[in-house]
């Protein structure tokens, strides 16, 4: 009988191959379940070792129900369907799938800004409705000359910036987190007022994790500081900004549009009216989706369990307030994303 217990979340008939390759050398054994209930997930968790999450299934009761569990771990980026505060309290590690992504979303934003700037949906709907009129995209502003105003500077948020530096843009970021050093390598202006750099940008790029600091942080105050001919870029999550107040800044001409990959309610209602908008061009939150990101993924949900069950300080933690309540770990090594032969 195995030593450890990893439950798959989500998941049946399932081969694991990257979460087994990552586990070797582990006295594990793997449960897969898709459970029908709240009450048939806490059975299945409640002798786990770790738990591995594809889905909803982060929520109090489960995580209450574990009686050993070292970690939790979630496969994306984001965590916010995570009850947080309950795994602090139950002392469990929470790890996210950080970088597995990366350049995917990074690109989005790019995408979206490019896109924004050169008109590029605007001019095709138009054109496949016979409409051949060049002077409603003006004005057209050379980007070289434009301001990106960066909210949130972690890795996407910096691979945005490296991106965009290529077109030559100025940069202001916006991330009270970041210390002086990161700033003066990436050669970025950092503001310490969010009205501040959205009343500078003429882009105004958001990537942040969602949680009750960041939920809303872009409202109507905010729109209201932007520049008219401004664009506003969201690859992160939908209530990271006041979707009425967007829909009202858009209607009323506060900002001139707006890139979207995410909404407060998903999936979108068809009769949003950021759907029916010109001046709005949306994505339905595929930003981090590639063939790379989706091996990659479970890679790195894989790569963080291991570490936390072989009694190391995974790379990927998300709340290291438990790091008080367990037993000394040394810092996981980590390794490459790449080494994975055979797998994708």
């Amino acid at each position: 009988m195995a030593k450890m217990k990893v439950v798959v979340l989500g998941a049946e008939n399932d081969s694991l191959a990257y979460e087994r390759a990552e586990m070797k050398g582990l006295d594990v054994e793997f449960v897969q379940a898709k459970p029908k209930s709240d009450g048939e997930a806490m059975e299945i968790v409640r002798d786990a070792d770790a738990v591995m999450l594809r889905g909803d299934w982060g929520r109090e009761p489960i995580i209450n129900a574990t009686t050993k569990c070292q970690v939790m771990a979630v496969y994306s980026h984001g965590f916010n369907h995570v009850d947080v505060e309950s795994l602090n309290d139950k002392g469990i590690i929470l790890t996210n799938g950080s970088g597995m992504c990366a350049e995917e979303v990074s690109n989005q934003a790019v995408t979206f800004i490019l896109a924004l700037n050169r008109q590029v949906v605007q001019s095709t709907n138009n054109m496949r409705k016979g409409i051949w009129d060049r002077a409603s995209y003006l004005p057209i502003e050379a980007i070289d000359e434009q301001v990106l105003g960066q909210i949130g500077f972690g890795n996407i948020g910096r691979q945005v910036v490296r991106k965009m530096s290529g077109w030559r843009m100025k940069t202001l970021v916006y991330d009270p987190y970041i210390p002086p050093w990161i700033i003066k390598e990436h050669n970025v202006e950092q503001v310490f007022d969010l009205d501040e750099l959205c009343s500078r940008a003429d882009y105004v790029s958001v990537v942040v994790p969602l949680n009750d600091e960041t939920h809303h942080m872009i409202g109507e105050a905010q729109f209201k500081k932007m520049k008219k001919s401004a664009f506003y870029v969201n690859v992160c999550r939908g209530p990271v900004h006041d979707e009425k107040a967007l829909i009202k800044a858009l209607q009323e001409k506060w900002i001139r549009g707006a890139g979207l990959d995410v909404f407060e309610k998903e999936p979108v209602d068809p009769k949003n009216p950021l759907l029916q908008m010109e001046n709005v061009i949306t994505a339905p939150h595929i930003a981090g989706t590639s063939t790379r990101s989706a091996w990659l993924s479970r890679q790195r949900a894989a790569q963080q369990v291991a570490a936390v069950l072989r009694g190391e300080w995974p790379t990927g933690a998300q709340n290291p307030i438990v790091a008080s309540k367990i037993k000394g770990r040394e810092r996981s090594k980590g390794r490459s994303p790449a080494a994975a032969p055979g797998l994708k």
